[in-house]
């Protein structure tokens, strides 16, 4: 494997138990998590939530009726089509949400503290880079 893949990979895994770890603190998944945050942007209907965070209608549903059952996702009927649902935040949830958000953005925070202050921004340039290029090629390497 090379360095530069080897690096990703680590980068990645680590990134991911740092969030389940940090942020979510066993109280949601990490899944939970992103869909929360999501949601702080306004109302979703399931079908571009998960287009959007890349699972099937099916799992995203499920991972609705989790939220709703803890009282903090509401489902509306959408008023241009009452065959549309739309996801959004209660208050609770917004709540629940913008506690996420803070632990996420304390701990990317923490994770940059440890790079050169002469050096951070070039850092920030690049996962910027890094993340158009991935999702440039991402529908091009979707093969599973």
């Amino acid at each position: 494997m090379s360095p530069v893949v080897e690096d990703i990979i680590a980068f990645y895994r680590m990134f991911s138990s740092f969030e389940r770890e940090q942020v979510c603190c066993g109280t949601v998944s990490a899944a939970q998590c992103v869909l929360l945050q999501t949601l702080l942007e306004g109302e979703w209907d399931v079908s571009r939530l998960a287009a959007h965070t890349r699972v099937t209608k099916g799992a995203m549903t499920r991972l609705v009726d989790g939220l709703e059952k803890r009282g903090w996702v509401m489902r509306d009927k959408g008023q241009d089509d009452g065959r549309r649902v739309l996801i959004s935040l209660s208050a609770k949830g917004r709540k629940e949400a913008k506690h996420l958000l803070r632990l996420t953005e304390r701990s990317v925070a923490a994770i940059l503290d440890g790079i050169p202050a002469a050096e951070r921004g070039r850092v920030i340039d690049s996962i910027h880079l890094l993340r158009q290029a991935t999702e440039r090629t991402r529908e091009r390497l979707d093969c599973c």
